[in-house]
């Protein structure tokens, strides 16, 4: 493409609309979150904040605070520790998102190793069959995962959503994993074969070093399906001590009333709940990419 054509222009112009239509709702919501309240709903909208306000996020910060006397032998940490509290909401979360990481980083590695490198009759239709899930909506699956975790006594657990979380991730996560596999030369693990290494320490010292991009890759979608989960949490999860982050945003945002919505908490509590996303995604940004493409060359 040569510099200063139309197609140099034309190439420009399409990239900065798509990151302008990309990041005009995130700017929204951000400059949103801090408008007044008598701003926030005013027929005439501004592009930006007029009298910056934090009241929406302390509003979310110090949700489910107990309020006591101050005759009361009341300390910070039992305030903390109250059941409902925001911070609690993020523990939870934290929790999960992390279970569903590890879990899905373990059978999305083997399932891939497997299927790169074993050979077993059918193997393709078996791949091809592991990915049909991917085209079933979870939500036609609700009432069939409350039965079995009912009659698992799993319902208010972090096994139940760290267990449906990395399940939905296998499909892509097994797919992604292949690829990165199929992208290393067979020739090192024939190499470590007949150097008498084992499948286990293969894949731990030779290939999964190599693979980091893939590895990466699955853990941010990984993290990105369990952080912003809210129909498996509002579920399956109904103590309030075991409430996820989105679930405790939800009734922060509407409140007693389920009719009525707090348009400014809501603003400020989505921008709460990105940040970890947005700041996770930054720093593996380069690799993400990289496991995009993974197995696009292959030996």
């Amino acid at each position: 493409m040569k510099r200063f054509s139309s197609d140099y222009y034309l190439y420009y112009l399409l990239n900065i609309s798509l990151v302008i239509i990309i990041l005009f709702p995130i700017y929204w919501t951000i400059i949103s979150s801090l408008k007044t309240p008598p701003e926030l709903i005013s027929k005439q909208q501004t592009f930006y904040p007029h009298t910056i306000t934090f009241e929406y996020y302390e509003r979310i910060l110090t949700y489910g605070f107990k309020e006591v006397d101050e005759s009361e032998n009341v300390t910070l940490e039992d305030g903390l520790l109250s059941a409902g509290n925001i911070f609690i909401a993020f523990k939870n979360s934290f929790i999960v998102t992390i279970g569903t990481i590890i879990l899905s980083l373990i059978v999305s590695t083997l399932g891939g190793y497997a299927f790169t490198f074993y050979k077993f009759k059918f193997k393709e239709y078996f791949f091809v069959f592991l990915l049909l899930p991917i085209l079933i909506p979870s939500i036609s699956l609700i009432i069939p995962i409350y039965i079995l975790l009912k009659n698992l006594n799993l319902l208010d657990t972090y096994t139940a959503l760290i267990f449906l979380h990395s399940m939905s991730m296998v499909p892509l996560g097994i797919f992604m994993m292949r690829n990165a596999f199929s992208s290393i030369p067979k020739s090192l693990r024939e190499v470590a074969i007949l150097e008498g290494s084992n499948d286990f320490k293969i894949l731990l010292t030779v290939l999964m070093p190599l693979t980091i991009p893939g590895i990466l890759t699955v853990t941010v979608f990984a993290m990105y399906v369990s952080w912003n989960d809210f129909i498996l949490a509002f579920l399956f999860i109904s103590s309030e001590d075991m409430k996820m982050l989105n679930v405790a945003l939800k009734h922060i945002a509407t409140g007693a009333n389920q009719w009525e919505m707090k348009w400014g908490d809501l603003t400020a509590g989505s921008v709460v709940s990105f940040i970890p996303l947005i700041i996770f995604y930054a720093f593996l940004q380069q690799y993400f990419v990289r496991g995009i493409t993974g197995g696009a060359v292959k030996e």
